[in-house]
């Protein structure tokens, strides 16, 4: 069952503050009219604002009991009553007929089968890609809410929303194993069996260690290991990759004993298939990233010894320039002194 509070579905604050009720539970005239016209005692009329507001507020009717004492208290005096209780409202008979007043006035439809028929078509369409009950959940009330029907209990949306996963989930494991032939069933049983006080299926669970050259061909191995097994790609081409991820995690928090228990093949098979081929996956890219590192730090080591040789010759690079210079000044004012020697000789 998911937590109520991991979702979307409308519930009561624990407190309101002064803005809040203001924004939330403060009739206006047209809804004041409503009120006078439909209930004629002071309480008839605050239970019926009460319910008004609250449905609008949450999308269903709650209990009267469920509705905290500060909404109740701030209603009255908007209604110019002293503060009021709802005791003598016959509750079974009243609240139903407030109910289709409400719903009525609010054009909200009653959740009923046709809720029912939305949730599922919304539900089982998103479950073929979304995981987590509480996203389901959340989809379910958007779509309730946009077609403009009354929210069931939550209790009752989250069995629905979790039966709808159940049946989507048991397809999908149809579909990835259809296709899976007696070798391949027990090269996947094979990754369950202890050899040498280990079984396969913990090797899948290994992490990369440092990137050095001995680590590198290890990972290179197990990636070739991996790949062996079984080409898991083709059993998930019509799969969508957040269930693979979500199968894969699911497989990754059993242990063998679990996986072992699972009363479906089709399942356990699955969630096989998923976690091997994540694990090739996440094989190959750890592989890449440690070759990149490696080429990373080569690079460094290289520009480091570059630099050095550069400060050890740069001062003999210094001396020849120098001697360079001196032997071009040289040529170059050699040729005047000459001409001028030549000058003054006598003729």
């Amino acid at each position: 069952m998911a937590a109520i509070e991991r979702t979307a579905y409308p519930r009561f604050k624990p407190s309101l503050t002064a803005n809040e009720l203001q924004d939330l539970y403060c009739p206006t005239a047209e809804e004041r009219d409503f009120i006078s016209t439909q209930a004629r005692g002071a309480t008839q009329q605050l239970t019926l604002l009460t319910l008004l507001k609250c449905h609008q507020h949450l999308g269903y009717l709650p209990s009267l009991a469920e509705v905290p004492d500060q909404i109740r208290t701030y209603l009255c005096p908007q209604l110019n009553l002293f503060p009021l209780r709802y005791e003598s409202v016959d509750a079974e008979k009243t609240v139903y007929r407030y109910r289709q007043l409400i719903r009525t006035y609010l054009e909200i439809k009653p959740y009923g089968e046709s809720g029912q028929d939305l949730v599922e078509t919304a539900v089982a369409q998103a479950a073929s890609t979304m995981s987590d009950p509480a996203d389901l959940i959340n989809l379910a009330v958007e779509h309730l809410v946009q077609q403009r029907f009354e929210l069931p209990a939550f209790s009752t949306l989250d069995r629905l929303v979790m039966h709808i996963r159940h049946r989507v989930h048991q397809d999908l494991y149809t579909r990835i194993t259809a296709s899976l032939r007696p070798a391949e069933r027990e090269r996947l049983d094979g990754l369950l069996q202890v050899r040498d006080g280990r079984t396969d299926f913990n090797r899948l669970k290994d992490t990369p260690r440092q990137a050095t050259l001995t680590h590198l061909r290890q990972w290179t191995t197990r990636l070739t290991w991996l790949e062996s097994i079984l080409p898991t790609r083709p059993f998930l081409t019509a799969i969508a990759n957040t269930k693979v991820q979500q199968f894969a995690a699911e497989a990754a928090a059993l242990d063998v004993g679990d996986l072992r228990d699972l009363s479906t093949q089709s399942r356990r098979y699955s969630l096989l298939i998923c976690f091997l081929y994540q694990a090739q996956v996440q094989t190959r890219d750890e592989l890449v990233e440690m070759l990149l590192k490696r080429m990373r730090r080569t690079t460094t080591a290289a520009k480091k010894q570059l630099k050095e040789l550069q400060d050890q010759h740069r001062e003999l690079e210094e001396q020849m320039l120098a001697v360079f210079a001196d032997v071009i000044n040289e040529t170059i004012h050699t040729p005047e002194d000459k001409a001028s020697s030549r000058i003054k000789l006598p003729i």
